[in-house]
């Protein structure tokens, strides 16, 4: 007899998108702009967005078919297209996808940037596949590597790009001051990419907020949630 798990429940896009933030300050007392320094990477960022991975039991997507398998089982999701935010025109359909807390990351960054400046974001990137990493690496000379401890976090669907490119000196300042309390929080991690002009961002499970037994480890339901979220991974 098949044994039915019950899939927790995640608060939807909309849910997660009305969720007051803590907006960055953009200007200091004398009316100056503040602009943060960039939001470099590293090469222990990569390392830990991969190690990040492998603790949250995600897997690299290895083909289109994984892909669609994964879809269909709601591992992955939309990108949360809309008013405040725009994918790249050249992103094939089957690549504008991401992992829930990725989408939920997304529609709350983007909601809150066009409440301020009233303009889009735009995703040029989302979930990879290794196939499609092996080829990217053999014609970008700077892609990432599809295997080992700094593959692409794009291969696992937690990843995605935000396009610089359009974006004014005042935008900029904000994105980097919306997103350095999330890293130093440990819920992301940025890689403000020059020569591509994005801002390569890695969201974690744990950007997530805590769940009633999450915030109570002792509570008589905890065990049965940490199996449940083991179960699907």
């Amino acid at each position: 007899m098949t044994r039915v798990v019950e899939r927790p429940h995640l608060r939807s896009v909309e849910e997660e998108a009305s969720t007051p933030v803590l907006l960055p300050s953009l200007y200091n007392k004398r009316g100056r702009l503040i602009v943060p320094p960039p939001l470099r990477g590293s090469h222990d960022i990569l390392v830990r967005q991969n190690q990040v991975a492998e603790r949250d039991g995600l897997d690299r997507i290895q083909s289109d078919d994984d892909l669609l398998a994964m879809r269909n089982g709601s591992l992955l999701v939309s990108l949360p297209a809309s008013n405040a935010l725009q994918v790249d025109e050249r992103l094939p359909l089957n690549r504008r996808y991401c992992r829930p807390w990725t989408a939920q990351f997304l529609a709350t960054l983007a909601r809150a940037h066009y409440a301020h400046f009233h303009a889009p974001l735009q995703v040029n990137s989302a979930v990879r596949t290794v196939e499609f990493q092996q080829h990217l690496i053999h014609i970008n000379g700077n892609a990432a590597p599809a295997e080992g401890d700094i593959a692409s976090p794009h291969l696992t669907g937690q990843a995605i790009d935000i396009a610089k490119h359009g974006l004014s000196r005042t935008e900029i300042a904000w994105l980097r001051g919306y997103l350095l309390p999330l890293v130093q929080e440990g819920k992301v991690d940025v890689e403000e990419e020059f020569q591509q002009a994005c801002f390569h961002i890695s969201v974690y499970k744990r950007y997530l907020p805590a769940t009633p037994d999450e915030r109570n480890p002792g509570s008589p339901h905890h065990s049965e949630t940490t199996a449940l979220a083991t179960a699907l991974r």
